[in-house]
């Protein structure tokens, strides 16, 4: 038999009674994610000028990065649930984010002078919001590594790294309505940090509560 046969043989064994993985992971998402909006609301309002806000482009950029974001990292982590599923190019559709960043951030550094860089880069306490975007994560996490155990990862650490990937993207999305800086600068620095933090943690408690 052959090693990626005995694995799908004893994911079948494993299998628990319920819902399908992607199933229990499209529900446990979306409960994660209200439970975000209910912190969110908690934490922090809505940006006052947010109407205003929509109709500039570097506001625009950031829930378009978001977006492409979460949908690469769905695609990862229901791929990830199943035993010895590739992931194929979606890491390139999640590097085109990174890419959509350094443009946007290179554009801006022709366009403000020197003097003003630290300015765009610090924002409104850019901590605040890396801490409160990692908050705005944990519950999406904890939702989402709840419903990969209804799959077969055999991969823990790489699919809760995925799983806090997907938290991360979806809790900086959130975040959005709430912070005040748009500088492409500012979104490259610390939403980047936020999510990257969210990664780890995830990969941790994945290596951890998606163990065999």
């Amino acid at each position: 038999m052959k090693t990626d046969d005995l694995i799908r043989a004893l994911a079948a064994d494993r299998e628990p009674a319920g819902p399908a993985p992607g199933q229990a992971l499209a529900l446990a998402g979306a409960a994660g994610f209200v439970l975000s909006m209910l912190l969110f609301s908690w934490l922090v309002p809505l940006r006052p000028n947010l109407g205003e806000a929509i109709q500039s482009f570097p506001f625009v950029l950031k829930p378009i990065e978001m977006g492409i974001l979460v949908v690469a990292a769905a695609i990862v982590v229901l791929r990830l649930a199943k035993p010895g599923a590739p992931l194929g190019h979606v890491l390139l559709v999640a590097a085109a984010v990174p890419a959509i960043m350094v443009s946007a951030v290179a554009v801006e550094l022709t366009q403000v002078p020197r003097a003003e860089w630290l300015v765009k880069l610090a924002g409104v306490h850019w901590y605040m919001c890396v801490l409160n975007m990692v908050l705005l994560s944990l519950p999406i996490l904890a939702a989402l590594l709840f419903g990969l155990r209804y799959g077969a990862p055999t991969r823990p650490m790489l699919a809760g790294a995925g799983a806090g990937l997907l938290s991360g993207a979806l809790a900086a999305s959130l975040y959005i309505a709430h912070c005040p800086d748009d500088s492409p600068l500012f979104v490259a620095a610390w939403f980047t940090l936020a999510i990257a933090i969210a990664t780890g943690i995830g990969a941790m408690a994945g290596s951890r509560v998606l163990r065999w």
